[in-house]
């Protein structure tokens, strides 16, 4: 019996769902559950039995604009990855459909997008979803006219952008003391570069699955070596390596001394800052 013959029959059919959460960039990086009773394997992918509901698709016109809420047992690892903070990697979730008696396993995707946040309740946890219709629609941000230069740090592209070297700007330091959303580093850390220059940078790291975690230094203590993060510094262990990269204060100095990238500066320093319109001649 095809995959259609089985949706379209009143009870011949055995539906299922499967769910891959991919938290990662490896093929390895993933979670697979299934609501069937026992293990489904597809496209080389094994998906455990666990229990997972989500509510009916809602739509405002097409269905991959849809949203979804995805509910499962408050110790499932797709959950984990939640926990206390978010992860540093997108974690992209494809739902598909189809039926265990199906002869051809024809499993087609029903929805795709990604997982936004996670809440618990008791013992299950509700994981919220956006389609990726509706990320890829979302209008960016502007560009505006301002004395600072406007470009994301290392994110330079054939259009424009900072092409500064993030290579370049990276120094490897290693951890003397951990403590919650704060570390210490060996002295000597910093390289060639002054410390001072790190804050606003990101602290880099591979945690215990292998998937690369950053966290933005908010605070430095240049005296102590002591850096505060925007979150948990989890899967980081005493005599650690992690990766330090460079800030940016988005002005010109930074741009043409520290990452020597000038010519990519986007804001405009000699804006007027009196007002044409005040009644006072600009002239003499």
């Amino acid at each position: 019996m095809s995959f259609d013959e089985a949706e379209i029959s009143r009870n011949r059919g055995m539906p299922v769902e499967l769910y891959l959460f991919q938290y990662g960039p490896d093929a390895a990086h993933h979670y697979a559950y299934t609501s069937a009773e026992e293990e489904v394997e597809f496209d080389n992918i094994v998906y455990v039995p666990t229990p997972m509901q989500r509510d009916g698709t809602k739509s405002s016109g097409t269905l991959d604009k849809s949203s979804e809420s995805v509910r499962t047992g408050a110790l499932s690892e797709a959950a984990e990855l939640f926990r206390i903070y978010p992860p540093s990697q997108e974690v992209a979730l494809i739902i598909r459909q189809g039926h265990l008696n199906d002869p051809d396993e024809e499993f087609p995707v029903t929805w795709a997008g990604r997982v936004l946040s996670c809440k618990w309740e008791d013992s299950q946890v509700e994981l919220t979803c956006e389609s990726i219709a509706t990320s890829m629609k979302r209008t960016g941000l502007r560009r505006h006219w301002q004395y600072g230069c406007p470009h994301a740090l290392y994110r330079g592209n054939a259009e424009g952008g900072c092409h500064a070297d993030k290579v370049r700007a990276t120094v490897t330091g290693t951890v003397t003391a951990v403590s919650g959303n704060t570390l210490s580093l060996a002295e000597g850390w910093n390289g060639a570069f002054p410390k001072e220059k790190f804050r606003a940078g990101t602290l880099e790291w591979t945690n215990a699955q292998g998937v690369s975690e950053a966290r933005t230094i908010l605070r430095l203590d240049t005296a102590a070596d002591t850096f505060t993060l925007s979150g948990l510094a989890r899967d980081i262990a005493v005599d650690g390596e992690v990766s330090v990269v460079l800030g940016c204060n988005h002005q010109m100095d930074d741009c043409a001394d520290l990452h020597l990238v000038i010519n990519d500066f986007g804001g405009d320093p000699w804006i007027p800052r009196k007002n044409p319109f005040v009644g006072t001649n600009n002239y003499y």
